[in-house]
């Protein structure tokens, strides 16, 4: 029975899979070019239907950078499947670029000869799943956290208890206070000079790290900012301590500030805010300050120290945290209360060692809480006295490897690089900057290339003697191959537009204003950059309005192609053919327009001669094919009564029918040509009996003599046949384009170890710009068909038959002396 429901087409399968839920597409080519893309992955993209027919770097800019397009690359070329999970990809929806988390796969579709025809890619968005997982890993951190404090709390409970028996000590050992006190009053001094070295350790740290750190006095006056203050805001330190920076804030956040800051001043506490401040750039920065107050041995109120992190990209997260960053607001009013007992605590203990303990503090603190990597080394002995985690990820090893230990026996696939400047550095006194700089690092027992950002950052004391290095790092490795990347890829579509001779341009629909590739300049015969209207004077003034229309036509469609031929000074013609894909602006205006170019003259030469063929073709065929059938026809009428005219139709049928075979066999060749089955049957013979063979044609054709010179008899390893088939159509041609040329003088010699072969005539000749086409199919002498019949096959045919043999042909003309077309073939006596 068969089945009366119709197959669902193309468009049909298409539109059905387009409301399948799982995000689905399919690319095509190294570029990813999309094919299709259901709903849920346009809505996935934050995209239309636009992008589809574009590749995957046009349609989404963003993507550059990111690690898809290779993953693309690499399943078109091998066809493979790539798939991952918690896939991070930063994706521009509605204007806005954020980071999005996919589970996704890229797989090779491929057709019953294992080619890749295409990559189905699906992907599913997995950022709320894995937002909520690191929310319940960071929730996890923060309860540890609380009972970290819990035991400190209970620790602190039992260092008051214990500072409470060293009270009653005290009581006892009052007596001995005045021998103390001298001794104090010398240690004070000394520890003084140890506080003020110290600080000045603070600020050469503060000045080397990205965070913004600022001091302001108990009154409120400004009177420190680091480095990272003055390239965030473009001010310099004197104008920041003189100026401020309030008016900077932007106007939505000021007041809340001010009235946070103006509060936590005047109670003298700890505060944090969030605020946005103008950078130097000139856009808003989203800023995490917090302050601590500072307090002197006394007791006395001795200011606030702040700090500055740039939040930006946190805050875009910052709504799906809101409920966790409550928790961590107690946590943090918890920590304060913590902090004012502590400070109640060290204004028991204020003594000067304290103080210069807690700079020590500070200072370790804020290597260890740096976000970047930072090791300190000692200037005498290279020892390594500080570390943080950053900087051990960095070179790959452990604590224990580093820290106490000279520098260059931890890391000493570096010594012999870096150890001179290193030295160099603490010899000067002057700070060495490294970026990008290319070494390779033993990471866990393994050799690996990576790309650094560094500083070797002397420390001094109050001499000014360098006392120790502040090796501060970044590892970039990512971002440089990254770009080198890009730069390959760039260099290798640029090598493929020069290889394929393809001319770009872009058109600035604003100004008409074009500018092209060196190739598009060399086609059109132009200088750009040059307005549109200079270069539609190129073209043929039969194809003016062409330009017009196919622009009219992509501004509706996107696309703009059209083919057109221009005319240079020199009267030369060519054709051209333009493509290009127009773009818009965020408000849908025109904007620019990108296309290529590409000459097309051979390929219209070739059509033109491919009609030409046809035409002949027809024509010659026709011919013989109208004779047989009139021969049949007064056959038919006479084949019972038979008369004096029938062995004369019957001659003519016969010559109908060989001038059909020899048209229909030239063709045959050259699709065996085409189709590489021409095969040779090669084997040792005389030319003797092929030349007499070739004479008996000769004579036979009654209007000619063929008089042959030379050595006959010469014996050559080749397909008698064929070269039996060359030197017929050598004949042929010379019988039909030089009729009054009686006699044809065939020529064999042997030269450079070969066997030349010549047939020379005394007709009207060739004209010279004819002379190279000569072989080419299609091509006739006589282009219109009148004088002589033929498909311009034979030559070709020729060529191709001779070449198989490793030979050479050619031919040689002279208008009103004659012709000799000639052909050699090896000679393996």
């Amino acid at each position: 029975m068969t089945d009366s429901v119709k197959p669902l087409n193309f468009e049909q399968l298409t539109n059905i899979l387009s409301f399948v839920n799982t995000a689905t597409a399919v690319h095509v080519g190294e570029n990813a070019r999309i094919e299709f893309a259901n709903k849920a992955m346009l809505t996935i993209w934050g995209r239309g239907s636009e992008v589809k027919g574009k590749g995957l770097n046009e349609a989404m800019p963003e993507l550059a950078g990111q690690p898809f397009m290779e993953m693309f690359a690499k399943v078109w070329r091998e066809g493979i499947t790539i798939s991952g999970k918690d896939t991070p990809a930063d994706l521009l929806i509605d204007g806005v670029l954020s980071t999005y988390y996919f589970d996704f796969e890229y797989r090779a579709i491929k057709d019953d000869d294992g080619s890749v025809v295409a990559i189905l890619h699906t992907a599913t968005d997995v950022t709320e799943r894995y937002l909520n997982r690191r929310e319940l890993e960071e929730a996890s951190l923060n309860k540890k956290l609380l009972s970290q404090e819990q035991l400190l709390n209970e620790q602190l409970a039992a260092s008051n208890a214990k500072l409470n028996a060293i009270n009653e000590q005290l009581q006892k050992g009052r007596e001995e206070l005045t021998r103390i006190n001298s001794e104090l009053e010398s240690t004070v001094e000394d520890r003084v000079k140890a506080l003020i070295e110290s600080e000045e350790r603070f600020k050469s740290m503060a000045d080397n790290t990205d965070i913004l750190i600022a001091v302001r006095d108990h009154t409120g006056q400004l009177n420190y900012f680091n480095k990272a203050w003055c390239q965030f805001t473009g001010r310099s330190s004197d104008q920041l301590l003189n100026r401020g920076w309030y008016d900077l804030i932007h106007p939505q956040d000021k007041q809340k500030f001010l009235n946070i800051h103006q509060q936590a001043f005047s109670n003298k506490v700890s505060y944090t805010a969030e605020m946005r401040l103008m950078g130097s750039d000139g856009s808003y920065h989203w800023l995490l300050k917090k302050g601590t107050p500072r307090f002197l041995s006394d007791g006395n109120f001795a200011g606030y120290i702040s700090s500055c992190v740039d939040i930006t990209q946190q805050k875009l997260s910052e709504q799906q945290l809101q409920d966790l960053n409550e928790e961590l607001a107690a946590s943090n009013e918890e920590f304060s209360a913590l902090n004012e007992e502590l400070a109640a605590t060290n204004e028991e203990l204020a003594e000067s060692n304290d103080e210069l303990q807690l700079s020590e503090t500070r200072f370790r603190n804020l290597i260890n809480q740096a976000p970047v990597a930072i090791c300190v080394i000692r200037a005498e002995d290279l020892i390594v006295t500080e570390v943080n985690n950053g900087y051990l990820e960095l070179v790959g090893k452990t604590r224990k490897q580093l820290k106490g230990r000279m520098i260059w026996e931890g890391v000493a696939e570096a010594a012999e690089v870096y150890s001179p400047l290193m030295q160099e550095v603490i010899t000067t006194g002057i700070a060495f900057h490294g970026r990008e700089h290319e070494l390779v690092l033993n990471r866990n027992g393994v050799d690996e290339t990576v790309f650094v950002d560094f500083v070797y950052e002397p420390v001094t004391d109050l001499t000014g003697a360098v006392t120790s290095i502040m090796v501060v790092g970044n590892d970039v490795t990512d971002k440089v191959i990254a770009r080198n990347k890009i730069e390959d890829a760039e260099e290798r579509n640029r090598l493929a537009l020069e290889a394929a001779e393809i001319g770009t341009y872009e058109l600035n629909y604003r100004n008409n204003l074009l500018i092209g590739s060196k190739r598009f300049d060399e086609i059109f015969g132009v200088s750009s950059p040059i307005s549109r209207a200079e270069v539609l004077k190129t073209l043929h003034p039969l194809d003016a309005h062409l330009s017009d229309q196919a622009h009219a036509v992509a501004q509706k469609t996107g696309k703009l192609f059209y083919e057109t031929r221009i005319l240079h000074a020199d009267g030369s013609l060519k054709w051209v053919r333009l493509h290009g894909n127009v773009h818009y602006d965020s408000d849908g205006n025109l904007k620019k327009l990108l296309g290529t170019v590409i000459d097309i003259t051979g390929f219209k030469q070739l059509q033109q001669q491919k009609d030409d063929f046809i035409s002949i073709a027809s024509h010659e065929l026709k011919t013989p094919l109208t004779s047989l059938k009139a021969s049949l026809q007064l056959l038919e009428r006479m084949k019972t009564n038979p008369t004096a005219l029938l062995p004369r139709l019957i001659d003519q049928c016969n010559r109908s029918m060989a001038k059909i075979s020899q048209l229909v066999e030239e063709l045959l060749n050259v699709t065996k040509i085409n189709e590489g089955q021409v095969m040779l049957r090669k084997q040792k013979f005389h030319l003797a009996q092929m030349v007499e063979e070739c004479r008996s044609y000769v004579l036979q054709m009654g209007s000619h003599e063929l008089v042959v010179e030379g050595d006959t008899h010469i014996e050559i390893l080749a397909d008698e046949n064929r070269i039996h088939q060359v030197l017929t159509n050598f004949i042929n041609n010379s019988i039909k384009y030089a009729p009054d040329s009686k006699q044809l003088f065939l020529t064999i010699e042997r030269k450079d170890h070969s066997v030349k072969i010549s047939l020379r005539d005394t007709g009207p000749g060739i004209k010279a710009d004819k002379l190279p086409y000569l072989f080419e199919r299609y091509f006739r002498v006589d282009q219109s068909g009148v004088q002589v019949s033929g498909l311009g096959l034979g030559l070709y045919i020729s060529s191709d038959i001779i070449e198989r043999h490793g030979g050479k042909i050619g031919v040689e003309s002279m208008v009103g002396v004659g012709t000799t077309f000639w052909f050699t073939l090896p000679d393996q006596d």
